[in-house]
């Protein structure tokens, strides 16, 4: 996958995120949730809305509460209608496009193998130090489970298998997009890096005694580093594609040959000198063989296919999809 579909992937889980968000809290608080203790009051609250029978406190009661404001409940319901109003459209269109889905993939027999959701899934995962990094990430940011993110995967895979079934494509074409796009296809090396930017490079050459005399350079970041967003974390990168365009060429050049734990310096940068060390070292096996074709193939028709919002509207007209009073 191009790093912009990463992205954009990424981007459509944000977008979906508040959706999900809402289902859940609408089930959990919805007055008509089989546990109806979960909505009970507690005893302070029951006390101070009243016993009388037929009361506004009972009618309170029986909806739920979702939470106080000086002694004023904000009851599920009330809670329940407002995310209606502002995302039940979106939540609606979602499933219904969904099932729409299901129902053209069953009638074109298209499927999924557990090869292209983990390619997809791997893809969606670059840039993070591991797949339980990742998974935190989106629970922490955007609310959704493992499953969540696999079932928005699996879907956004079989709209787009449906989108291109009515493309054609000769061998000219995808060999001549392979050929055109290298970069999408080839071995990737990426670098997890550690940085400490100084002013001068006089400073550097002073990190690196105390780094020969065994200090810390999780401390010396603290102490020595100018990149604010990084010395907290002992100057930590993260993993970084070995030609990102985002970071010095000459720094990558100079990181790369590094061997696991070994650091260099001063290494001139636009930021200042920049003391290096290299935590982990990651390669990447580019595409190949059918894998690589049929990767080709459908980048190329998906950028020919109609968007696929479009495809969306055209499913939901194809099996009468219609909104019900």
């Amino acid at each position: 996958m191009k790093k912009y579909g990463v992205v954009k992937a990424v981007v459509v889980l944000q977008a979906i995120c508040m959706i999900v968000l809402s289902v859940a809290v609408i089930v959990k608080l919805s007055p008509f949730s089989d546990d109806p203790e979960q909505h009970d009051p507690d005893s302070e609250t029951k006390a101070q809305a009243g016993d009388t029978p037929g009361s506004e406190s009972d009618s309170i009661r029986s909806e739920g509460i979702a939470a106080m404001v000086g002694g004023v409940p904000i009851t599920s319901t009330e809670l329940a209608d407002q995310l209606k109003r502002q995302y039940g459209d979106n939540v609606l269109r979602m499933l219904m496009v969904h099932k729409a889905i299901d129902l053209e993939a069953k009638a074109q027999q298209l499927s999924l193998s557990s090869e292209e959701e983990d390619r997809e899934l791997a893809a969606m995962m670059e840039g993070y130090d591991s797949e339980d990094v990742f998974y935190e990430v989106m629970k922490d940011q955007l609310g959704m489970t493992k499953s969540d993110i696999e079932e928005d995967v699996k879907y956004r895979l079989l709209l787009e298998k449906i989108a291109i079934l009515t493309v054609e494509l000769s061998e000219v074409e995808i060999q001549n997009y392979i050929t055109a796009h290298p970069e999408q296809f080839a071995d990737r090396l990426r670098l997890h890096l550690q940085w400490i930017v100084t002013d001068s490079e006089e400073e550097a050459g002073e990190v690196l005694d105390r780094l020969a005399d065994g200090d810390s350079f999780e401390e010396l970041a603290l102490v020595y580093s100018k990149d604010a967003n990084t010395a907290e974390s002992g100057g930590d990168l993260g993993l970084i594609d070995s030609d990102d365009p985002f970071y010095d060429a000459g720094m990558l050049e100079e990181a790369s040959r590094l061997q696991t734990g070994e650091t260099t310096g001063p290494v001139e940068v636009p930021e200042g000198y920049a003391v290096i060390r290299l935590i982990e070292r990651q390669k990447t096996e580019g595409l190949t063989g059918h894998v690589l074709y049929d990767n080709a193939r459908k980048e190329l028709a998906l950028s020919k296919a109609k968007p696929l919002n479009e495809i969306e509207d055209d499913l939901l007209e194809k099996y009468n999809a219609e909104i019900t009073p």
